[in-house]
């Protein structure tokens, strides 16, 4: 996963440039520093390893020692237009980690004592699952650590457990940095004293998989790898903090900004928006932050490709208050990108009321039989149908 936060300020500019700390390189601010990355007393020019990386956070460490100390990294010059209030800003910053390779600063391992990491519940791939629905995480696996396990990355098979405790407590480090680095530009804002007329907004764009199901990664539709983080704040609606248990989508994002901006409303997308040039297909999420109790959207969508044998597919997945259902279907692609239901690779269905980890897959069961068929007709029917009443 990786973070992006997304500034709007009302009176602010920035020079913020995303550093990218990958495979040995850290650069900033137009900035190379090189690094070497001898493991083992060997330099490697393929992927890097994964738990191998010791003597790396401590060189990042340093590095982030030494570049802080020759720039302001994360500081946002003082605009006078901008700190009058009389010019409008919009600002994106986004942070790499803790996308693959996990690699931060050592002193956040300090945080995750390796003796309170734990193995997830659930190692084994759901009961039933179709086998479309798997991948094989080649991304970690082709790392050279991990290469060398001689993992196959099969259902119902696992990586040692030493190996998940490390991979699980690296990846932990690497959120809280960047968890320690979003502080820091969330303090600017308060340095310039525009921290009460700023929104903002956090978000993820996918989950991860740290070894539930045995499946690491992000290319599924289970659960963990579907639902990721989004957090707004908005001055005068959210200054005391709230919660909502109801379903969002990230493409309820941008109307929110827009309408919490005070923008003109953006237009829904019409069925064919192939000669529109902006619409929305979300909904804002402003009546939601004023009543977060508020009737709202009964289902959320997602979807996630394959490919087998040279033939595209699609996996379609549809998110209600108890179920998550997904079919994988044969897929046309460009131009007409349309699924092709007559063609099935995979049905999957998980009930979140008896089963929250997914771990068996209801969609023969002759007990789900009805809400199977309702799942598909909406599914099928698409977003259009769920807009809440707003």
């Amino acid at each position: 996963m990786s973070a992006v936060t997304s500034l709007l300020f009302q009176n602010i500019s920035s020079n913020k440039v995303t550093e990218v700390l990958e495979w040995g390189k850290f650069s900033i601010l137009g900035e190379h520093l090189e690094m070497t990355t001898q493991f083992h007393g060997q330099n490697h020019t393929s992927m890097p390893p994964i738990l191998d990386y010791m003597e790396l956070v401590i060189i990042v460490g340093e590095l982030f020692q030494e570049v802080n100390t020759r720039s302001n990294l994360f500081q946002i010059p003082n605009s006078p237009a901008a700190l009058r209030g009389e010019q409008n800003f919009f600002v994106a910053v986004g942070f790499h980690k803790p996308h693959l390779p996990f690699v931060f600063p050592e002193d956040f391992l300090a945080y995750y004592p390796i003796e309170s990491i734990r193995l997830p519940d659930n190692e084994f791939a759901p009961v039933n699952m179709p086998e479309i629905a798997w991948v094989s995480y080649g991304e970690l696996r082709s790392y050279y650590d991990i290469l060398k396990l001689n993992a196959s990355g099969n259902p119902n098979t696992s990586l040692p457990n030493d190996v998940v405790i490390n991979l699980r407590r690296a990846y932990y480090s690497a959120l809280s940095h960047t968890d320690d680095e979003l502080g820091r530009v969330l303090q600017e804002l308060e340095n310039l004293g525009l921290a009460n007329d700023t929104i903002v907004s956090f978000w993820g764009d996918h989950g991860w998989q740290l070894g539930e199901h045995g499946e690491w990664c992000k290319h599924t539709n289970f659960e963990d790898a579907v639902h990721a983080p989004m957090m707004i704040h908005v001055p005068g609606v959210t200054d005391k903090g709230l919660v909502t248990e109801r379903l969002t989508e990230f493409v309820d994002l941008f109307p929110t900004l827009v309408e919490a901006a005070e923008l003109e409303p953006l237009p829904l997308c019409p069925e064919n928006s192939d000669q529109i040039g902006l619409c929305r297909e979300g909904t804002s999420l402003m009546p939601l932050m004023r009543d977060p109790t508020m009737e709202w959207k009964e289902a959320v969508f997602s979807q996630y490709p394959r490919s087998k044998n040279g033939l595209s597919i699609m996996g379609y997945s549809i998110r209600t208050d108890q179920y998550r259902y997904t079919e994988w279907p044969g897929f046309s692609g460009p131009p007409a990108y349309k699924p092709e239901w007559e063609t099935m690779f995979g049905v999957e269905l998980y009930d979140h009321n008896s089963d929250p980890e997914e771990n068996y897959n209801r969609a023969d069961d002759p007990k789900y039989a009805t809400i199977r068929n309702k799942l598909r007709d909406q599914l099928r029917t698409g977003w259009r149908k769920f807009l809440p009443p707003v």
